[in-house]
């Protein structure tokens, strides 16, 4: 162990020779900030998949009337003009909608449509990667006395989609998370099954639920209302969607709130767990974060904040991942104005921590919804410039120096972690070398143990 006297003169060292500090997780670069979209073609919700060579597709709502659903596609070396994806007379509705999901050049799209009798979910497929779309198919059944909204998408293994949607009663009574697979590409449905039967009270009848699939096991996260206590669930089916048998509360403390939050948790498979994240206030501060949930058995080895800031409202998180690279983007208001932040790890989900605010800093206003997908070593984003009326993309590259992995593989092998009260990592260290981080989780001291 150093002596105090050899810890002083360790730190006049340090300060005295002035030397780079490395940071544990990749430099990020942006791209330019594109304008996708204005208020004659829409603003409202964007959601962003990749396609096949990681072309990125947004899609997004026009509410002014007439309403239709827009796509714009990367073709190479730009984005395409606006185009509508929806036949005339289809009528999307609802604030919470539409969602998409890709596998390879397969698009699928679910929303709120008003077309039927009663609200109803409705989807539209793509095989070319979202060059054209088909016509629309119903998913929600039609059943009198009930009606159906907040559709979500996730796409299997085998490239079928799995849809989930809140139905309830005409006055709005009864909600039930439902979950309806197709075996065929969306040509048909098997038929709705309850994944939220088992948990207590009901679901949180605003609040929509969110997929995740590998193999026959399907993940169903979606909020709960048992007596106003509005934490986030899971339940599993392990049959490929016939039944729900499992399910887990997902949150330490409760939530008790006598309105509904409208605000949806969501998934990522990292190795043998899921990444949720979710907003809660249960500590007194609206704030996003995140678990670790077991694929096996739905139980939880943590739930820590990504980035607390006291007095904030924070919102509506998106997550995107591959191997041990992850992205959560949400939007909150700590400058007294809505923007979008980003925290990323590619060291798996235990590193997530701190944030960054990748909107156009020169353009004024509230920027809201941000969407993320992540491959290949670069960060898909997108969001709504609210104050200009325009939807806007831009992609964040990473860049890992080897010093890094020389670190982080080498002399850090086999080390004790130190984390503070927000569940960040401060210090790391072994028999040879001390690490503190600081708060932006660059490395502060380095210390060779001698």
């Amino acid at each position: 162990m150093l002596k105090l006297q050899a810890l002083k003169t360790l730190h006049i060292f340090l300060i005295l020779f002035t030397i780079p500090l490395l940071s544990i997780s990749q430099e990020i670069s942006f791209d330019q900030h594109t304008v996708i979209s204005d208020n004659l073609d829409g603003y409202g919700r964007p959601r962003i998949v990749l396609a096949n060579n990681d072309n990125p597709l947004i899609i997004w709502r026009k509410d002014a009337t007439p309403k239709v659903l827009k796509a714009s596609k990367w073709n190479g070396s730009s984005f395409s003009a606006p185009y509508n994806i929806l036949q005339t007379g289809i009528l999307p509705s609802s604030w919470d909608g539409p969602e998409v999901a890709s596998k390879g050049d397969t698009i699928y799209v679910v929303f709120t449509s008003l077309a039927s009798t009663q609200s109803s979910i409705m989807l539209i497929k793509s095989f070319d990667g979202g060059n054209t779309f088909s016509d629309t198919m119903r998913v929600s059944e039609s059943l009198a006395g009930h009606k159906y909204r907040m559709a979500n998408i996730e796409i299997n293994d085998n490239g079928h989609p799995i849809v989930s949607y809140m139905q309830y009663l005409l006055n709005w009574l009864e909600p039930k998370q439902m979950v309806n697979v197709s075996s065929d590409y969306g040509a048909t449905f098997n038929g709705a099954i309850e994944g939220s039967a088992l948990s207590p009270g009901e679901p949180c009848d605003c609040c929509k639920s969110s997929l995740v699939s590998k193999g026959s096991d399907i993940y169903l996260l979606y909020r709960n209302n048992e007596n106003n206590i509005r934490n986030s669930y899971i339940s599993k089916s392990s049959d490929g969607g016939l039944t729900f048998s499992t399910y887990n509360d997902m949150d330490d403390y409760q939530w008790i709130l006598s309105s509904c939050p409208a605000t949806t948790p969501r998934g990522s498979i990292v190795g043998d767990s899921i990444l949720v994240v979710k907003r809660s206030g249960a500590t007194g501060n609206n704030e996003v974060v995140f678990s670790n949930i077991s694929l096996d058995n739905l139980t939880y080895s943590y739930n820590r904040n990504i980035d607390p800031v006291i007095g904030s409202i924070q919102n509506f998180p998106e997550v995107a991942s591959s191997n041990d690279t992850v992205a959560v983007v949400w939007q909150d208001n700590r400058t007294n104005m809505q923007n979008c932040y980003l925290s990323y790890s590619t060291n798996g989900s235990n590193n997530i921590n701190n944030s960054i605010c990748f909107t156009d800093s020169s353009k004024f206003g509230n920027k809201t919804d941000p969407d993320v997908e992540f491959s290949n070593g670069n960060i898909f984003l997108v969001y709504v410039n609210n104050t200009e009326h325009e939807i806007i993309f831009t992609k964040g590259s990473l860049n890992l120096t080897s010093s890094n992995n020389f670190i982080l593989e080498n002399n850090l092998a086999k080390t004790n972690q130190i984390f503070d009260l927000n569940g960040k990592i401060s210090t790391l260290k072994n028999n040879k070398t001390l690490i503190h981080f600081s708060k932006n989780g660059s490395i502060e001291k380095k210390i060779i143990l001698e």
